[in-house]
């Protein structure tokens, strides 16, 4: 809101030690009373009805405080003792009052309280003249955080500011006949800076539309900012050629570098009238404003008008040669390059102190690479107590143009960090410098549903596993990163309520390696995303089922689950029978066949998947085996089973090794009948003399439990 209500504390202040004592109340709470007591309850609407933000005051008869609530949600409780109250209504955007519609304390109603509780009669309050509307980007997405900036109509003065909720809204309040909303903010998906304008599409204060706020409200609508403006031009000499890594900036925000034709671009600028400034840091041509100004005269600029979203071109410069001074007295002095072999044009070149103690080295000395890509200095001899430094071209946080590359920070002795950068002397020396270059990875990030995943992003996982970069889509999902150093990485795609996945549509462990080379890009780097949460292996019942043994539930391998909470459940038929990742097997569970079933609850979405059945529960099988080269001879035991009732089928395996996956690699051997607890397995290839595991796998009849048993054994001949 825009005015300040005073109320109840500014009584409180005013009313010295006593008030001071009683305000205190409400910070620690009431003594304990006396007598028990009751709630009082009710509720503040305004005159349509809805319900009211504010905070009630409660106050004996004799003006003392005891108690406060806030009405968040347009109800208020007390639990009150016995005795006479006045309530008074402190609101936001609607007009302080007591109870009930009374102006003042002394007329207020009095609430009596007598060992009931009691519901008060809803209380309606006066909303405070106001005015409403909404921000959205141009692609019809709410501004959350936005900007509406209050002036007062007839003096031109701000009077205040609010900002808008989660859904673009907003409500300010304004006792003023009328005012003027100058509205702003950032695109919700890209966070670029919208134009700001006046209400109704202006550009200025002077012709922004007046609004009369109203105690119904003045609905301005929606207002859709346009995309940020933009100023282009180009910069040359005074000759005519272009100038390149010049700069140019607007007063109010916003610079670009020039490229090698001259030309720069200034995005996303603010609606109004701006200054524009060209300068020179490699310090070939001196500085000016539009339209060929001098620095230091801004009252005589002229000024460059932008509307809301407007394009301004051929905003341009001519630039004079400065006075050239040739060096004396060259202390140090080299060429930057690039590893491509490109010239290093406009690169910062900063000379460190190299102390004892590297946390407290300092810039002693700073200069530019000039159009040739030839720095020097001349004095590093004159720095009192300074006889040893260390030397840093600062290639730049990314690619300093659309489409380039980005360079290395590269430190004397073309060193990456300060610690083993060469030391240098202040004797006369050439110090050359060669700057890695980085490479690239494009491509898209899209959904199953097709076209661009929203706020979808790519990012990068050197050989290290760090994360080393990310890159946001563009509109039409694609992105380009450019400042990727060379090396092998690794790429994970993301977006709004979707699963990650990695290049090739793969997880983590599976993820293939993109080689970047310097200077080159590597394109089709891209993924399509799903929002469904699915198994990629399948969960699995580990364990036999067998009467007293205890199953587990592998969940399996799902495509997100780093941040799901995973749940489980035990079903015979559709039938939950418990819940837990094991199940302890009993009596009752004879005959039955056991799946298990996993959820994955990911927070924007879950799915489920389920194990296949288990064999019948059963009692445990003990196996007996007689083993030669050509047969097994099988005793089988089931407790509390007779051996007459003692069926099952067995099938002998040999363990011949490991698979990719962990698992054993069997050969079968053969396949025989048990009956009444005993029986042959005839092995179709005959077994080699020495060490060999088996495995014994059993299926069993009626009450004989089927599984896996494994032995070691020995053939001596």
């Amino acid at each position: 809101m825009i005015s300040t209500n005073g109320g109840a504390f500014a009584r409180l202040v005013a009313g010295g030690a006593a008030a001071a004592t009683a305000l205190a109340g409400f910070t620690i709470g009431l003594a304990a009373p006396a007598h028990a007591a009751v709630n009082i309850s009710g509720s503040l609407v305004d005159a349509t009805g809805n319900y009211v933000q504010g905070q009630v005051y409660v106050y004996t008869a004799d003006g003392t405080p005891v108690a406060y609530d806030y009405t968040n949600n347009g109800t208020f409780d007390f639990a009150l003792e016995d005795g006479a109250y006045k309530l008074e209504f402190n609101g936001f955007d609607h007009a302080d009052e007591w109870y009930r519609d009374k102006a003042d304390e002394a007329t207020a109603d009095v609430i009596t309280v007598a060992g009931a509780g009691q519901v008060l009669a809803p209380w309606t309050v006066e909303s405070l003249p106001y005015v409403t509307g909404a921000i959205t980007a141009p692609s019809g997405r709410p501004v959350s955080g936005g900007s509406v900036e209050v002036y007062d109509a007839a003096t031109g003065n701000q009077v205040g500011e609010e900002y808008t909720d989660p859904k673009g809204g907003f409500r300010l309040t304004s006792s003023l006949p009328s005012v003027k909303l100058r509205f702003s903010g950032y695109d919700p998906r890209t966070g670029d800076q919208l134009a700001s304008e006046f209400y109704m599409d202006k550009g200025t204060l002077a012709a922004a539309d007046a609004v009369a706020p109203t105690s119904a409200g003045a609905n301005v609508g929606t207002v859709v900012l346009a995309p940020g403006g933009s100023i282009a031009g180009r910069v040359t000499s005074e000759a005519g050629a272009p100038v390149y890594r010049a700069q140019a900036c607007s007063n109010l925000g916003g610079c670009d570098w020039t490229d090698a034709n001259g030309y720069y671009l200034i995005e996303g600028v603010d609606t109004g009238e701006h200054v524009v400034s060209f300068n020179d840091p490699i310090g070939d041509y001196a500085g000016e404003l539009y339209n060929n100004v001098p620095l230091t005269d801004q009252a005589a600029a002229t000024r460059v008008a932008v509307a809301p979203g407007q394009a301004v071109v051929n905003i341009d410069a001519a630039l004079a040669a400065a006075p050239v001074v040739a060096p004396v007295g060259v202390d140090l002095s080299g060429t930057v390059r690039d590893e491509l072999g490109n010239m290093g044009v406009g690169y910062e070149v900063l000379v460190y102190d190299a102390p004892a103690d590297a946390r407290t080295r300092e810039v002693v000395a700073r200069t530019y690479s000039n159009r040739s890509g030839a720095y020097h200095f001349t004095e590093l001899d004159r720095l009192a107590g300074k006889t040893q430094f260390k030397v840093l071209v600062d290639g730049g946080d990314g690619p300093r143009e659309e489409g380039d590359f980005a360079r290395r920070d590269t430190w004397s002795g073309n060193k990456v960090g300060y610690e083993t950068a060469s030391v240098i002397t202040a004797a006369p020396q050439v110090l050359d410098f060669t700057l890695p270059v980085a490479g690239g990875i494009s491509g898209a990030v899209t959904t199953e549903a097709g076209g661009p995943a929203e706020s979808g992003y790519a990012a990068f996982t050197d050989a290290d596993n760090n994360l080393v970069g990310s890159e946001a889509t563009e509109a039409d999902g694609t992105y380009d990163n450019r400042a990727l150093w060379a090396g092998d990485y690794t790429v994970m795609f993301g977006a709004y309520l979707h699963v990650p996945e990695w290049w090739k549509d793969a997880l983590p462990e599976g993820a293939t390696k993109v080689t970047v080379k310097p200077g080159q890009v590597v394109t089709g780097i891209s993924g399509v995303l799903t929002k469904e949460v699915k198994a990629i292996e399948r969960p699995e019942v580990v364990g036999n089922a067998w009467v007293g043994k205890t199953l587990s539930l592998d969940a399996g391998r799902w495509n997100t689950q780093a941040r799901s909470k995973i749940s489980y459940e035990w079903l015979v038929g559709n039938t939950v029978v418990a819940t837990g990742p094991t199940l302890k097997l009993t009596k009752k569970n004879l005959g039955d066949k056991v799946t298990g079933r996993v959820t994955n609850d990911a927070g924007f979405a879950q799915g489920q998947a389920i194990t296949k059945a288990t064999f019948k529960v059963g009692y445990q099988p003990k196996v007996k085996a007689k083993v030669t080269k050509k047969s097994a001879a099988i005793t089988l035991k089931v407790k509390p089973l007779k051996a007459k009732k003692v069926k099952a089928t067995v099938t002998v395996f040999e363990i011949v090794g490991t698979k990719k996956n962990g698992d054993d690699k069997l050969k079968k051997l053969g396949k025989g009948k048990i009956k009444k607890g005993t029986g042959k397995v005839t092995f179709k290839k005959a077994l080699g003399k020495g060490k060999h595991k088996l495995v014994f796998t059993v299926k069993g009849k009626g009450k004989v439990g089927s599984g896996d048993i494994e032995k070691k054994i020995k053939l001596k001949r």
